[in-house]
């Protein structure tokens, strides 16, 4: 049984076969050739977790190539030239470097070359390489994978028209182009629309050329599992599905070790320049005062911890193995200070210990990295 080429998960639904196809749509047999031609048997199947359509054949010699044999006509040219001119408008590439992944002999990296942006593209086939070139394009030889990286990256922005449906290792090719553009680098990219195919019933639509067929859904899970935010989906010209996406920025985190330090040094600053306080309580056994109770090297040493909940009441905490008791004991022991450690109802329990002990000395609540006088 296959697996499914972006989740590996076993494929088991299938929902069509299609006998006697053609085993390949480009470079098709000679005369001489015509008594080994045969017809195939495809199995088109559903990846029930990913929902990415696809066939549990091998992919075509030539997968890695970007042949275009219809002529760029018009119409085309038109349409491809406002698809560039709306994504150099709407997200500022004007001047910066824009890379077509597969770029063939540069039909649509010629169109781009004029708009403004330094273009250049990437593309596996020697022949087309030297026909874009004589165009006086920049096209760098190689196939875009996990593992390549253009010399004339890293870029603000690519560009990538019906290929990925070719591949058949989509994640390696997504992880290619993540690891060669900038922090925030767009992408728009296109693939043959599955929706189109169903509304109209195109059974012919289907070719082993094509090993994957994306719906929407589809198309955004794997650039999101991949590194990428989605900007836009959109249909394009009727049968082609556009995504729009950019590179997820990654994560900055705060000074957790410096908000810790600043938490321990105002608690422990304030027992030290009161010292009228002999008897310390904590409130709240949850996963907040138990972290803090745990991370923070206090120089004082709480008797016990309070907590609202009979569950955790003759129970310890972890790591700092305090007693958790009902809220009556520390009415009735009256505590010189109560330190609340449940940021999100500090208030409340303050008023909770005002209104059953009111001559309470001292409340202090931990809240982000404030410690606050109740």
């Amino acid at each position: 049984m296959s697996e499914c080429i972006i989740c590996k998960r076993l494929l088991k639904k299938k929902i069509f076969q299609m006998d006697n196809m053609p085993s390949r749509v480009q470079f098709l047999p000679a005369e001489h050739e015509l008594d080994d031609d045969k017809g195939m048997l495809l199995n088109l199947y559903e990846c029930e977790y990913c929902g990415l359509i696809q066939f549990d054949c091998s992919p075509v010699y030539y997968y890695k190539d970007v042949i275009r044999a219809v002529g760029l006509s018009q119409t085309l040219k038109k349409l491809r030239i406002k698809q560039y001119k709306d994504l150099i408008e709407k997200y500022d590439l004007s001047g910066k470097k824009v890379w077509e992944v597969g770029c063939g002999g540069g039909e649509f990296l010629a169109l781009l070359d004029g708009l403004g942006v330094s273009a250049s593209g990437v593309e596996h086939n020697d022949d087309l390489i030297q026909k874009a070139e004589k165009n006086g394009l920049t096209v760098n030889k190689g196939f875009v994978d996990r593992d390549y990286i253009d010399p004339n990256g890293p870029f603000d922005a690519f560009v990538s028209f019906n290929y990925l449906e070719h591949q058949p290792d989509p994640v390696s090719m997504v992880e290619g182009i993540y690891n060669n553009l900038k922090e925030g680098g767009i992408g728009l990219l296109t693939v043959p629309s599955f929706e189109y195919f169903i509304e109209k019933a195109s059974y012919y639509e289907f070719m082993r050329d094509h090993i994957a067929y994306y719906t929407e859904r589809a198309l955004q899970n794997l650039f999101l599992l991949n590194g990428f935010d989605v900007c836009e989906v959109s249909r394009f010209n009727g049968d082609t599905t556009q995504i729009i996406v950019r590179k997820r920025t990654p994560v900055v985190l705060p000074d957790f070790e410096g908000q810790r330090i600043k938490i321990e040094q105002k608690l422990n600053s304030f027992v030290e320049s009161h010292k009228d306080i002999e008897k310390i309580a904590v409130w709240g056994a949850s996963h907040q005062g138990l972290t803090m109770m745990a991370t923070l090297e206090l120089q004082f040493e709480p008797q016990y911890i309070v907590d609202s909940s009979p569950l955790k009441w003759n129970a310890y905490s972890t790591v700092s193995h305090l007693a958790i008791v009902d809220p009556k004991r520390a009415y009735a022991d009256k505590p010189d200070l109560i330190i609340i450690m449940a940021p999100a109802f500090s208030k409340e329990i303050a008023k909770q210990i005002r209104d059953n002990v009111p001559d309470m000395k001292y409340i202090l609540a931990v809240k982000d990295d404030e410690v606050l006088v109740l």
